[in-house]
């Protein structure tokens, strides 16, 4: 029987967005605290698509699309990124290649189907781990099928299998299809945070007000 402290929590994210990795952080702290407040306390994570851009192209220079982007506040703006990423736990480096997220997309929704065929439950978590490390951390391209058969690597999975599914088209429409469904319930950025299907929290917000949150949830299911 499941604990009436247990969550189901779907992270709407892109495996680009540097506050989805910020997001992940601190939901992960948040997390611990509840654990700690609540020693029943237990959690189920999932993964939504979602591509800030769709059209984008492989191999650009990744410092090139955000100078275009944020022109004149640049350096601003990746301070500002880089500061709140050191605070987390995270080695932002803006230096490398920037691809089209669809592939890394596919490799988490890989993850996801090996979990529910019975795999490891925090397969997910792994992919998008180690996706977000290698890109953010690493300046290795998400792009590249040598970098996304590292990162299934580094999750536990067949390496051989992963390859063979990312060169075919399996599961493309699907996915496109789930990361438009995504913005047909409200999130219109990410990351996105949905709360046992009914309460959302959107940004990377503190591990508090993850907690605050939390809270609340568990507060309305009492009340039904």
């Amino acid at each position: 029987m499941a604990s009436d402290k247990t969550l189901d929590i779907s992270i709407v994210l892109d495996t680009v967005c540097p506050w989805c990795f910020v997001g992940k952080r601190r939901l992960e702290k948040a997390v611990g605290m509840a654990k700690e407040k609540w020693p029943e306390f237990a959690v189920n994570i999932d993964y939504l698509p979602y591509q800030l851009d769709s059209k984008m192209g492989k191999g650009l220079d990744k410092l090139e699309v955000y100078r275009m982007k944020f022109g004149d506040r640049l350096d601003t703006v990746l301070k500002g990124i880089s500061d709140t990423g050191k605070a987390d736990g995270i080695e932002f480096d803006f230096s490398g290649k920037m691809s089209n997220t669809l592939d890394s997309h596919r490799l988490i929704d890989y993850a996801t189907r090996q979990k529910n065929n019975g795999g490891k439950e925090d397969v997910q978590d792994k992919v998008v781990e180690s996706l977000m490390r290698r890109y953010f951390e690493l300046e290795e391209d998400i792009g590249s099928i040598q970098v996304l058969l590292s990162a299934a690597e580094d999750a536990g999975l067949d390496c051989q299998a992963v390859e063979k599914y990312l060169e075919s088209d399996e599961g493309v429409a699907e996915l496109k299809k789930k990361a438009e469904s995504v913005k047909s319930i409200g999130s219109r950025g990410v990351p996105f945070y949905i709360i046992n299907s009914r309460f959302g929290v959107a940004g990377a917000e503190t591990p508090e007000v993850f907690l605050e949150a939390f809270e609340k949830v568990f507060e309305k299911s009492q009340s039904l």
